[in-house]
């Protein structure tokens, strides 16, 4: 969703209380393979990687759920990914592919499972928490296995006011530049995370109802913009009603799914 609409959609009446979750897990299947699963209150979705210790060799995904009807379909246009090469840094980027042709967040899933794999590490949860805020400035909170490894707070900006390291910095607009040039790997990936979270987070503060079974364009991404706003499918897209928003408890992070 862009800023514009955003702002012309209609306020979430259950917003105040409640809280954004964003769970992404990796667990290791096989000498050989890794699923990654990624679930928040408007998508669910699960990858099956396969490689070789120095490339993807077989990408195989599914939905559980997802907001639009013309998202169905990523699924064949991720398998084409295999054969790209495992990337130990989240800010090295695949040069081979576009990633306008993805879904988004299976994409940025594909990613951090690609630099999971790589560094070779242990099973892994991570999930982002936004509580409910109207105030000027809402905190966001990463965990990594169910402890917390960085908390930020953000205005309605998206420009990061806490802690002071980060002061002043884009979560939105220029973040890509500021957190490519600024920050460690490690850093950068855990602000990745957060940043993908807080963007799809917003969707909290919308009556994403009020949309359901109307064209999808009128709440969805800018056209183009991912696989499901290319031209060829986004006019007759339809907004789905399987989002879960209003999470009303902060272990709402346990989704049946992830």
């Amino acid at each position: 969703m862009t800023d514009d609409l955003a702002g012309r959609m209609p306020a979430n009446p259950r917003y105040g209380d409640g809280y954004f979750v964003r769970s992404t897990v990796f667990r290791r299947r096989a000498p050989d393979r890794v699923e990654a699963v990624l679930e928040d209150p408007f998508h669910a979705l699960a990858l099956s990687i396969h490689h070789d210790d120095r490339a993807l060799t077989a990408v195989e995904s599914r939905w559980e759920r997802h907001p639009l009807s013309s998202c169905a379909g990523a699924e064949r246009a991720l398998s084409g990914l295999a054969g790209l090469p495992l990337i130990a840094d989240l800010r090295t980027r695949w040069l081979q592919t576009e990633p306008a042709l993805q879904c988004t967040h299976m994409f940025d899933t594909l990613r951090l499972a690609a630099a999971h794999i790589a560094q070779g590490r242990d099973d892994r949860r991570y999930d982002v928490i936004l509580p409910d805020a109207d105030a000027d400035t809402q905190p966001v909170r990463l965990l990594q296995d169910g402890a917390p490894v960085l908390i930020i707070e953000i205005d309605a900006e998206f420009r990061i006011t806490a802690p002071s390291t980060y002061a002043g910095s884009p979560l939105l607009a220029g973040f890509a530049r500021w957190a490519t040039e600024r920050l460690s790997a490690e850093e950068f990936e855990r602000m990745f995370l957060i940043q993908r979270g807080a963007f799809v987070g917003r969707g909290q503060r919308m009556d994403i109802t009020q949309y359901y079974g109307r064209a999808g364009a009128l709440s969805g991404p800018p056209p183009a913009a991912c696989f499901g706003s290319q031209p060829e499918r986004y006019a007759a897209s339809i907004r789905l009603a399987n989002a879960r928003p209003g999470l009303r408890r902060e272990d709402a992070a346990h989704f049946p799914f992830a």
